[in-house]
């Protein structure tokens, strides 16, 4: 059986009285990449928010790694995981390095001095983002892609086992939209990391991350294997948008290429009809 990082038994999350997600049991495998996806508003980034501790549960329990995440206090939890949120207030007049040092927090000396191994920690994380050039910088004049990739090392400094990342291509642009995906599929690979990321992009979903939950408007519609979760069908049921999968050869490489979406949320026509056709393309 799959070990599993997180797992969840009947867990909701309400404000007031209206529920921002329903009930929901799940299981998140350890060292696989796991993607969370669904419309805007649908529970997306609560979701991410529970995982971290950030946001206590309505009703339900969250486990982390085998034991309730309530049990851990905030240091513990600290050095288990991390979080990159989709958002975050930048520390105008702050050295790159020293907010990447932010990350180093739960392993503070005394006076909260950094040792060697900190430092060591905060330079392979601006390499690994390529942002070591800019170390002694103030991060008031980078611009929005350089910022996030910060955020990004400062996340990587905190060296956990498990990495949550709120829609961490935002801001970056379609080259370092790739480095940063390849970046998190090195780190999962090499160190067997947890990852947990919010992405809006189906096909770079299904091309780096090895699992996949759906949600839509605040509820669990499916999870499982990527290549077995995102297809047509479950597209249109959580985007309703239609869609023609498309395999490139010889690769085989998966994308889905949108069609024509319904306006009056009723059932497409492509689903009752069995002659649903993919299609395939050879790239030289």
């Amino acid at each position: 059986m799959e070990a599993s990082s997180f797992s969840l038994q009947q867990v909701s999350f309400n404000v007031a009285k209206r529920s921002i997600l329903a009930p929901v049991s799940l299981e998140i495998p350890s060292g696989k990449i796991t993607a969370i996806l669904g419309p805007n508003g649908s529970g997306k980034s609560t979701l991410l928010k529970l995982l971290s501790g950030l946001s206590p549960v309505s009703s339900g329990e969250i486990q982390l790694l085998g034991k309730p995440m309530a049990e851990y206090n905030r240091k513990e939890l600290a050095k288990l995981l991390t979080m990159l949120p989709q958002h975050s207030p930048v520390p105008l007049g702050m050295k790159v390095a020293d907010l990447v040092a932010c990350g180093r927090h739960p392993y503070a000396g005394p006076f909260g001095r950094l040792q060697t191994t900190d430092r060591q920690a905060i330079h392979e994380a601006l390499v690994r983002v390529g942002m070591s050039d800019v170390a002694g910088h103030v991060v008031d004049h980078l611009s929005g892609g350089e910022m996030q990739r910060v955020w990004l090392a400062m996340v990587l400094a905190q060296q956990t086992g498990i990495l949550l990342l709120d829609e961490p291509t935002s801001w970056l642009d379609i080259s370092h939209q790739q480095k940063l995906l390849d970046t998190i599929r090195t780190l999962n690979q090499e160190q067997k990391l947890t990852i947990v990321w919010v992405l809006h992009d189906l096909n770079q979903a299904l091309q780096y991350s090895d699992h996949v939950i759906l949600i839509k408007a605040g509820k669990l519609v499916q999870d499982g294997p990527a290549r077995t979760v995102i297809n047509e069908r479950t597209i249109y049921e959580v985007f309703d948008i239609e869609t023609r999968k498309v395999t490139l050869e010889p690769e085989g490489q998966t994308l889905f290429i949108p069609g024509s979406a319904s306006l009056d949320g009723s059932s497409s026509e492509r689903f009752k009809n069995p002659a649903n056709k993919s299609l395939t393309m050879e790239v030289a």
